[in-house]
């Protein structure tokens, strides 16, 4: 329990840095892309951490959705991220690409809360994940391939 409040601690101290509405909006680039047909995706179970959803589109772009629910014995605020972005394939491994998130991929992929080699975050734009497992673990969420 105390290890998803630091962790929400965290996204809302990296979220809130800069302007009020950097960790609510996309970036420019990001609202540019076009979506295709959804050909795979990555769900939240229920949880009381957030809610996050990954979308993978025949047009090799990506939809990341992602939504915290502030603790009740705090007084965080919501953190609403929505990014769309594209993708390159390399087999089961993708590598998605993030132009200019106002996020750090590397707090949302955080490899000390994966179950084994799920994704590598390559840079500040850049993550790879390996579409052949069944769930991934983003944020400390699992999250069902649907």
């Amino acid at each position: 329990m105390w290890k998803n409040i630091i962790i929400v601690a965290i996204v809302f101290t990296l979220a809130s840095c800069g302007s009020s509405k950097k960790g609510a909006q996309a970036s420019k680039e990001s609202n540019k892309i076009v979506l295709g047909t959804e050909t795979m995706a990555y769900k939240s179970l229920g949880n009381g951490v957030a809610s996050i959803s990954l979308k993978l589109y025949d047009n090799d772009t990506f939809k990341f959705d992602f939504k915290s629910i502030p603790q009740p014995e705090t007084d965080e605020k919501e953190v609403k991220i929505s990014e769309k972005g594209t993708f390159t394939s390399d087999g089961a491994w993708k590598t998605l690409y993030f132009k200019d998130p106002k996020f750090l991929l590397a707090a949302i992929f955080d490899t000390d809360f994966g179950s084994g080699k799920e994704f590598d975050v390559i840079d500040e734009e850049h993550v790879k994940i390996d579409t052949s497992k069944k769930s991934l673990s983003i944020w400390g969420v699992v999250c069902d391939k649907e």
